[in-house]
């Protein structure tokens, strides 16, 4: 996967940022985009430039902040953080403010609602946002509803007798989160669930090559804050021990995965893109109701399916 970089970046003072502007005319909109996450990571990169290319400079100034909670998963640290990144909003004063998966919503947005006066939209959040609060008269967005029914399904159909299946995850916020919600899918697909959240690359290490030997599927949801985490030394732990079909639901994850139906992150900037200039036109959020993520992609790690005679009917995209 290719990622654009963008030229023109300066650090705006008080926190790192990505300024695209650094003045504009009354006439041109300021928007303030925070990423729960950090550059790198293909997700949120994907989304934020699904986002950016429908905001041209010429009508829009975006000022973009990361929070980094992949990489610093301390509450501590984020709730620091989402300080800092308050003062700069309010400093800002931004038309709209957009924000990028949970942790921005749940440490930044929820909290100081009396503080952010402007229009919000959100993007990322999985699954709900009910646990929010969030008052719809001024914040609308989009869920991520990962296709993980659609792959356990086409998984099934080769799989017709599998009974469980363990949960291979990172420890975060997210992955607490989705926890429920997880194992009340699986079990309407006749699945009992197990979970293996971890902290580092040797507890990932032991937890796979134990979920092979128990198990009957693996859904290895991602490793992007998986502490330490060697992509060559994994690539050869999987390909020693992988005896089960293991899968994704996402596309930088299918390295590490026989089969993935993926969502297309970039889906979640588009939308966000065509809500904020719906709400800067003078449509209220209140009229703009929560939507979710429809678009998926369906891939096969042919080198890993060819050893588990793994070899589904479902069109796919190849992965060699």
């Amino acid at each position: 996967m290719q990622f654009l970089q963008r030229s023109g970046i300066a650090i705006l003072i008080l926190i790192t940022g990505l300024l695209f502007q650094d003045c504009s005319p009354e006439s041109i909109k300021k928007i303030v985009y925070i990423n729960s996450y950090h550059k790198g990571h293909p997700s949120s990169d994907e989304i934020m430039e699904g986002f950016v290319k429908n905001m041209p400079a010429d009508s829009f100034d975006v000022y973009s902040f990361y929070i980094d909670t992949k990489r610093n998963t301390s509450t501590e640290y984020i709730e620091n953080k989402a300080r800092i990144l308050l003062d700069s909003i309010i400093m800002l004063n931004p038309e709209i403010l957009i924000v990028s998966d949970d942790n921005a919503v749940k440490f930044l947005v929820e909290p100081n609602l009396n503080q952010l006066e402007m229009p919000i939209v959100f993007c990322g959040v999985n699954w709900t946002a009910d646990e929010y609060k969030l008052p719809h008269k001024q914040v609308t967005g989009i869920l991520e509803i990962l296709p993980v029914s659609d792959a356990v399904r086409i998984v099934k159909e080769k799989y017709p007798d599998a009974r469980k299946l363990l949960v291979l995850n990172e420890n975060t916020t997210t992955s607490r989160k989705e926890k429920q919600i997880l194992l009340d899918l699986f079990l309407k697909e006749g699945l009992s669930t197990e979970f293996s959240l971890v902290d580092d690359f040797e507890q990932w290490k032991t937890a796979f090559i134990e979920g092979n030997r128990n198990y009957d599927i693996i859904y290895f949801s991602t490793r992007a804050a998986i502490r330490d985490w060697d992509h060559d030394e994994a690539l050869k732990i999987i390909a020693q021990h992988i005896k089960v079909p293991v899968f994704t639901c996402e596309d930088f994850m299918m390295p590490y995965a026989v089969f993935g139906v993926t969502k297309i992150a970039e889906e979640h900037g588009i939308w966000v893109a065509g809500t904020a200039k719906k709400i800067l036109s003078g449509v209220s959020p209140a009229d703009i109701p929560i939507t979710s993520n429809h678009e998926s992609n369906v891939w096969l790690n042919i080198r890993l399916a060819e050893k588990i005679h793994f070899y589904p009917d479902t069109a796919v995209l190849w992965m060699e």
